[in-house]
Formats: structure tokens, sequence, C-alpha cells
């Protein structure tokens, strides 16, 4: 009778933890709706990062009509937002381009262009002369645009007479600076330094006396 009872209890117990399971087991039904709401959620977010749109980037336009040779301000610019920056101006406010000026006229909404641009240098010494050197005398060529030099000038008086190096220009603007190209001249630096009429006509008197000497500063 014991080993009956035993038996039936096992059974009992056998049957309750099926019933147990039978109840915590997920219907098939609710699978499928688990795994619907899944795919639809991925397919969700699929859709929203196809259809964003592009990061948008602040370049400056003109705000108004805008002439040439007249420093910038913040009034005189204005934001658009443009998916590319690519040969345009960056920027959310004039920064660093205030006091710079135009090479020539925009109208509003323009944008601004790299090219169009120049530094303020250039209001003090509107006027631009060439000169070309052996890069021996030229910080060996070691000179971009927006550096400044001093400008010395070696001559002799006589035969016999001592050499005299005197400073002639100080904090000139370099403009440009390239190599002057091929073969003869490949050691020369060709450069364009900004210049008023009174520095012009010293530097063009300089060339001609004596040897010209750059001397970068450092900024």
């Amino acid at each position: 009778m014991a080993s009956d009872h035993s038996h039936c209890c096992d059974g009992g117990a056998l049957m309750a933890v099926s019933v147990h399971l039978n109840e915590l087991s997920i219907p098939w039904l609710d699978r499928k709706r688990i795994l619907g709401l899944v795919l639809a959620t991925i397919a969700g977010l699929l859709v929203l990062i196809l259809t964003q749109p592009d990061p948008q980037v602040g370049v400056l336009v003109a705000a108004n009509d805008l002439v040439p040779g007249r420093a910038l301000t913040q009034g005189d610019v204005a934001v658009r937002y443009v998916a590319s920056s690519e040969g345009l101006v960056e920027g959310t406010s004039v920064g660093e381009l205030s006091e710079w000026s135009l090479r020539t006229p925009i109208n509003a909404g323009e944008p601004l262009l790299p090219s169009n641009l120049q530094p303020p240098e250039l209001l003090a010494h509107p006027n631009v002369i060439a000169l070309s050197l052996d890069q021996s005398h030229a910080v060996l060529g070691r000179l971009i645009a927006g550096d400044r030099v001093d400008i010395y000038r070696t001559s002799t008086q006589g035969l016999d007479a001592a050499s005299v190096t005197e400073l002639v220009a100080s904090g000139v603007y370099v403009v440009e600076s390239r190599p002057a190209g091929e073969g003869v001249n490949a050691d020369r630096v060709d450069l364009l330094l900004a210049v008023d009429e009174d520095l012009a006509l010293l530097l063009a008197g300089a060339t001609r006396d004596g040897g010209i000497d750059l001397v970068r500063i450092a900024p």
C-alpha cells in the first residue's frame, strides 16, 4: 500500500510540474507577436537612420551689400547652414575675420569666399611689391603668406669702404611666397609684400643699391 501511495504521489507531482511548465511556457502566437514587434522596431530604426538629414554646418554670408576695402564687422555677416562648407568660410560669427576686408564687392546673401578676403595689413598697406631673392637671403625660402619680415640692406660706398648694413623696413607683411621655378631659378624665391607708397619707393631703391636680406619676425 505504501508503494502504491508513493507511486500515486509521484504521479501527482509530475502532473503538477507539467501543469506549471505549461502555464509558464509562451504560446506560439505570443512568440510570433514579439518577433514581429522586434522586427518592426529594427525597421523603424533603419528608416530613422536613412532619412535623418545630413549634419548642417554654419557658413558666413553677406548680411547686406558689401564693398571692398572696408573692414568687416559682425553686422556685415549672417549665418547660413549647409551640408558642406567646402570652398566657403565656416563659422557662426565674424570672429577672427574682424577687420579683414573684401577684394571685390558681393551682394546680400552671397557667401564669403576665402579667395575674396584680404587681411587687415592690406588695408594699412594696400599696394603690393614683388621681390625675387636668393633663398639664402630670404630665410631659405621658408616664408609663407601671413609672415612678417624685417628687411635689411647691405651696401658699400666705395671699393675700399667697409660694407654697411641697415634696417630699411620692419614688420613688412608677406602676401605671397613661392619658389621662383626650376633650373637657374631653383635657388630663388618670389615674394609679394604689402607696402604703402613710401615703403615701395624705399624697397625699390634698396634692391637697386645693395643686397637685400629678410629676417622673419617670430609670431
